[in-house]
């Protein structure tokens, strides 16, 4: 006999094999906005709007996420690393990619498996977008949790986007800075952070080739040892940098947050960068990462004035 739960999978397998995917023209009562975007969805039951991050968690089941990352790049760029070969090695397997339209935007539907030291994830991946941006929505959970992994999935499938509607994505941030200092501009969302230059172009084409992101952490983990958290970031950085050691390593404080600031370089990428994290008391951290010529004086003043004006949002 089969269950409903199997009758669902069925009918929605035979529609994607037989007529391609379809997902809804218009937005019904239950889809809800994700802040700062033009995306809507019907989250799965039990879950609900997340605090730290644009999507949908489940509060008794942190392991379950659906996360909404826009990025200020070429959909043909950014899809061009799906396949097998790369995917594997950077340590996921790829089971599943299909072509898709949506909002007549071109499209990939994507299912994959990452394992880790604690268990093995799945990942129901929706990818679309144009020249200038893409969106990924991130559907994550334990792959033992087939029936939550089916329900993510129909919840990925229900997503509308509203092409015509005009957001602010910043509104989705727990935080703000004060975007007229100095000649940094706003250029775009990238997840919980901002980033700026002065030309809104990537890579920027400045002469001092000043450029600020800022972040915030998704999960609020706690951190044992702040300074050395600082120290060993700079190293995840794709540009092989080093601690600028007679720049020294300073406290910090904004909005009544401490932390640290430190200097960094890279030799391969001919640049410099100024780095604060500030930490907060419940776990978590902002991230500011200011990057520019060697030598560029306004530059580093300019983003250090960017940086201070830091505030959270009550």
């Amino acid at each position: 006999m089969i269950n409903k739960t199997q009758l669902t999978t069925l009918l929605l397998l035979i529609s994607l094999i037989s007529f391609g995917q379809e997902f809804p023209k218009e937005k019904s009562e239950k889809h809800i906005q994700i802040k700062g975007t033009n995306t809507f969805m019907i989250p799965p039951r039990s879950f609900e709007i997340s605090p730290n991050f644009k999507g949908f968690y489940n509060p008794k089941n942190l392991t379950a996420v659906i996360m909404v990352i826009t990025i200020p790049s070429p959909y043909s760029e950014i899809t061009k690393g799906v396949n097998s070969e790369v995917l594997e090695n950077k340590g996921m397997k790829l089971k599943n990619k299909k072509e898709i339209k949506i909002a007549n935007l071109n499209g990939l539907l994507i299912e994959l498996d990452r394992p880790t030291n604690e268990a093995v994830y799945s990942t129901q991946m929706l990818v679309y977008g144009n020249e200038t941006s893409t969106t990924l929505i991130n559907g994550v959970y334990i792959k033992d949790s087939i029936q939550l992994g089916e329900k993510i999935k129909e919840s990925i499938l229900t997503t509308f986007v509203a092409t015509e509607l005009k957001s602010n994505p910043r509104t989705a941030l727990s935080y703000s800075i004060n975007e007229k200092i100095g000649g940094l501009q706003f250029h775009s969302m990238v997840g919980n952070g901002m980033l700026f230059n002065r030309d809104l172009k990537i890579p920027t084409e400045s002469d001092d080739k000043a450029s600020l992101f800022t972040d915030k952490s998704f999960a609020k983990v706690l951190i044992t040892d702040n300074k050395s958290f600082c120290i060993e970031r700079i190293k995840k950085y794709p540009g092989d940098y080093s601690l600028i050691s007679d720049k020294k390593i300073n406290e910090v404080e904004i909005d009544n947050l401490k932390g640290f600031e430190l200097f960094a370089k890279s030799d391969s990428e001919k640049e410099e960068m100024y780095q604060v994290i500030l930490f907060d008391k419940d776990g978590g951290y902002y991230l500011f990462i200011g990057t520019y010529i060697p030598g560029s004086n306004n530059a580093i003043k300019e983003v250090k004035e960017t940086i201070k004006t830091f505030k959270r949002k009550s």
